[in-house]
């Protein structure tokens, strides 16, 4: 029997609703019914739910616009589908937003009930593992429901049991040294240290006897002898963090070092041998870098055995409320001083640019937090300097000056239409809200700046 299950049951039909309620109950979930988008909604803002069963066809609104809302406000809830059509395009949406499954209609009790069951199963041996060993799987540390970097979660699953180089490419701030550790920590070198170096950090004169270790001696001001980062790495793994910035004379000893595994310190005449698991990351171009000559194309192929590339946080919108949610907890003092997201304010938080991606994220529910302890953060919360100017510029940078202000303003409203279309993962009902217009309304400018755009089902 399931206890202390807490269900939102999203159904509009009255007859099959109540059906299902009552079988639910059965079970032990403790139900309720929704028969409508905004009932749903309501719902979700009154109090917290693990599991949702959505219905798509809802009088009122789009069933998977109201379960992206209900995501929105409670990442953590898991999610079944329920739809009297399945298609593809449904089901790659749905799971997209952060649906577990989903059941075409009409269906037997037994095989929700089962759908239910192991949703929670999952769930909870997740949480008995972490019970018993003290810390889940390794790639649980990176929050994300993004198929994007599901896939390079995956990827990073295969790539830890070898020994191969690992190249992490992707803007700041998008967690590449989080991905570093997950790598460190699911390797068989995870018992040994993980070292990490930001190049960038170190001043150039000095990069060498970093990394390389130093004599007594072997300059003024080398008081004692000691080792490098690449002799403190023995047994574990080398995290070389924006490797693009060091200088061509450095690269080339690295690359000596790499390939001989031996290296020597500043100063001195006996070497040392190299035992380490590499992984590099950097948020340049080093295709280009090489092409101009400022990094070594034969360092680049002995460092780039295998490559990630971690998406921006604007190309996996759908992680947004999750990553916020995530942050809330880590940055309150305690429940009580806990944020709380209003629905405008995650509307306007999917609409900008993020330029610092995660840790940008971070560092605004920081700011929050400190703030507005247990308060609700409305739209205008959100402080100026992390609002989408830099996508706004963008919008009209390519806007010709000397068009005709017609011309311009089409141009531009063309625009922004494509990028809320983008923030929204194509959403119409959601990008129609955003915009403040009726779905109706939104489709005839979307034939109006292309009218070769499809009638299909709006």
């Amino acid at each position: 029997m399931i206890t202390d299950i807490k269900l939102l049951l999203v159904e509009d039909d009255p007859l099959l609703g109540l059906a299902l309620e009552e079988a639910l109950s059965r079970q032990g979930y403790l139900t309720r019914l929704a028969q409508s988008g905004a009932a749903a909604l309501s719902a979700a803002s009154d109090e917290t739910f693990d599991l949702v069963l959505q219905d798509v066809k809802l009088p009122d609104a789009d069933g998977l616009d109201v379960l992206s809302e209900i995501l929105a406000l409670q990442p953590h809830c898991h999610a079944l589908v329920m739809t009297g059509q399945a298609t593809v395009e449904m089901a790659v949406r749905a799971m997209k937003l952060g649906a577990f499954d989903f059941v075409t209609k009409p269906f037997p009790v037994d095989v929700l009930l089962m759908k239910l069951e192991r949703i929670m199963g999952m769930r909870n041996t997740e949480k008995r593992l972490a019970e018993l060993t003290g810390a889940a799987d390794p790639r649980s540390r990176i929050v994300t429901r993004s198929p994007a970097m599901r896939g390079v979660l995956d990827t990073v699953a295969v790539v830890a049991a070898s020994e191969a180089s690992l190249l992490l490419l992707g803007e700041s701030g998008t967690g590449k040294e989080l991905l570093a550790e997950t790598v460190h920590a699911m390797s068989t070198r995870s018992r040994g240290p993980l070292v990490r170096v930001n190049c960038a950090a170190i001043p150039e004169t000095l990069v060498e006897a970093e990394l390389f270790g130093v004599e007594k001696g072997a300059y003024t001001g080398a008081d004692r002898s000691r080792p490098g980062y690449l002799e403190l790495a023995k047994g574990g793994t080398l995290l070389l963090d924006e490797v693009g910035e060091l200088t061509l004379a450095v690269q080339a000893k690295l690359l000596r070092a790499l390939g001989e595994r031996t290296a020597t310190r500043v100063g001195g005449a006996r070497s040392y041998s190299l035992d380490f698991r590499l992984v590099t990351a950097t948020n340049r171009d080093l295709d280009a870098m090489v092409k101009s000559r400022e990094f070594r194309e034969d360092l680049y192929y002995r460092i780039n055995v295998v490559s990630l590339t971690v998406p921006p946080l604007r190309d996996r919108c759908e992680d947004i409320p999750l990553l916020a949610a995530h942050f809330i907890e880590r940055f309150a003092r305690n429940p009580q001083a806990r944020i709380r997201l209003t629905p405008e304010a995650l509307d306007g938080m999917l609409r900008l640019h993020w330029p610092g991606n995660v840790r940008q994220l971070a560092n605004l529910m920081e700011q929050l937090s400190v703030l507005y302890p247990g308060q609700q953060i409305l739209q205008r919360h959100i402080p100026r300097v992390c609002d989408d100017g830099r996508q706004v510029g963008t919008l009209f940078e390519k806007i010709a000056v000397g068009m005709p202000l017609k011309e311009a303003l089409a141009e531009f409203e063309t625009r922004y239409i494509d990028r809320v279309l983008a923030a929204t993962n194509g959403r119409k009902g959601r990008c129609a809200e955003i915009l403040g217009l009726s779905r109706q309304a939104l489709w005839d400018k979307l034939r109006e700046h292309d009218p070769f755009i499809g009638t299909e089902a709006k």
